[in-house]
């Protein structure tokens, strides 16, 4: 009775020792995948080529790190971050660098144009200033889906190096 007690004992030890081991090796193994998985969409991204950036993982939290030329490219690493399975949360600590620094008053005139040259902008209240780079912009904007087409077109701006944007929506 006691030696069945003792193995039994033995055996649930074990397990008990088995499962930890295991749950610890888990996330390391996943964020392993997670690594990789990002890498290999970065990769695989043509805009994203000549990026010079890393990344850390560890349970689920993504740390990116690293410079790129355009604005769009830190916005592309960190929607494939987030689009990848078991990402946690993203901290984009991509600097933008660019290749061919603009003035800010190239930058302001650049989504001027943009802001002229679109049917969507037409009639609405577009105020824009730029600073070492950083495109400040306060709106009286028509739909929110016009935010997401302002930043995305002006991130695509050489010398672009941060985008803000304020906006108010015409009811």
């Amino acid at each position: 009775m006691k030696k069945n007690l003792n193995l039994m004992m033995l055996v649930v030890l074990i397990l008990i020792v088995s499962v930890t081991t295991h749950a610890h090796a888990t996330p390391d193994m996943s964020d392993k995948i997670i690594k990789r998985q990002i890498e290999g969409k970065a990769a695989d991204t043509f805009r994203l080529r000549g990026a010079k950036v890393d990344l850390l993982v560890e349970d689920g939290y993504v740390v990116l790190y690293g410079t790129v030329g355009l604005y769009i490219q830190k916005m592309l690493y960190e929607q494939i971050a987030w689009k990848t399975d078991g990402v946690v949360e993203v901290d984009n600590e991509i600097r933008v660098l660019p290749g061919m620094p603009q003035t800010d008053t190239a930058i302001e005139r650049k989504i001027m144009e943009l802001v002229l040259s679109h049917r969507r902008f037409q009639g609405v209240d577009v105020n824009i200033t730029v600073k070492e780079g950083t495109v400040n912009i306060r709106a009286t904007l028509e739909h929110p889906l016009d935010v997401s087409f302002l930043k995305h077109r002006i991130s695509e701006i050489e010398g672009v190096i941060d985008i803000y944007i304020q906006a108010k929506f015409i009811v």
